[in-house]
């Protein structure tokens, strides 16, 4: 896999197919090998690029003053496409990702074509999920990492596709996760405005854990203004795995710039041009 040096790091990446690029961000705790789903059907039309994050899979550990911070791994990305020498390109981020994406959006959307966010936020959605929080936050410095991981698969109950892909992709331990965390929370919606590129908003349309997953979608959908919001119903992050046959559907025909089918399983909310 290869390796380049950006903002004094090491970023690992993993390059699959050929022709138009886009570049895959993962969600947290994750690694480029989330995108497993993925790779069969868009590595045969597009130049898949995975990365790995800063703090995650293979790429360095380490922040400034040990401070995990999403708006130093956006700027990652922007000056890891100047080295590799990419300035136009899709962009798919999941969760963590979705935010990193935004981010990198907001200030260099002139690099992107088109946009999809899935599973994301750009602020605490309800003051439940902020109390949820923080007192999840509490829980994990006390308990030991493998339980952690038990109980964060829990809520998946029967979905052993999903277990197995998070599993598989999980690359960091439990230092990192509490830093990820207990990390500033990003708060930019007032910015959502500056991306212009077509964008996709995907979510899920339930409450897991006190995270309301269909608000932080809305608010992100109604702040970009050249947005398309999909719900998807009895699903939550990621959904990549969860629904992944109509995820991968759904982002091809509007990376093609084809019309989104309807689907019986997702809600789809159009801006009126």
């Amino acid at each position: 896999m290869p390796k380049v040096k950006v903002n004094d790091i090491e970023m690992n990446y993993e390059v699959r197919g050929e022709g138009e690029p886009i570049i895959f961000i993962h969600g947290s705790g994750a690694s480029w090998k989330m995108w497993k789903p993925q790779i069969e059907q868009f590595s045969k039309k597009y130049k898949m690029i995975m990365i790995d994050m800063r703090g995650h899979g293979e790429s360095s550990r380490h922040f400034p003053n040990d401070e995990y911070s999403m708006k130093l791994i956006a700027q990652d990305l922007k000056l890891f496409l100047d080295v590799i020498g990419i300035d136009k390109t899709h962009i798919v981020g999941l969760s963590q990702g979705s935010v990193i994406a935004q981010l990198f959006a907001i200030k260099h959307s002139s690099y992107i074509n088109r946009l999809v966010l899935s599973n994301g936020y750009s602020e605490i959605p309800t003051r439940t999920s902020k109390w949820v929080l923080n007192i999840s936050n509490a829980i994990m410095k006390l308990i030991p990492y493998d339980i952690i991981i038990k109980l964060m698969l829990k809520v998946y109950k029967d979905d052993e596709f999903t277990k197995k892909v998070l599993r598989d992709s999980f690359s960091i331990d439990k230092e990192m996760l509490l830093k990820i965390k207990t990390s500033e929370f990003p708060t930019h919606t007032d910015e959502l405005y500056n991306i212009t590129c077509p964008t996709l908003v995907m979510g899920g349309d339930m409450n897991i854990m006190g995270v309301d997953e269909r608000k932080a979608s809305e608010t992100i959908y109604e702040h970009i203004p050249n947005a398309t919001l999909a719900l998807f119903k009895n699903a939550f992050d990621p959904l990549s795995t969860m629904k992944w046959e109509i995820f991968n559907d759904m982002i091809l025909d509007f990376l093609e710039g084809k019309p989104i089918k309807q689907y019986e399983e997702v809600r789809l909310t159009e801006k009126k041009k």
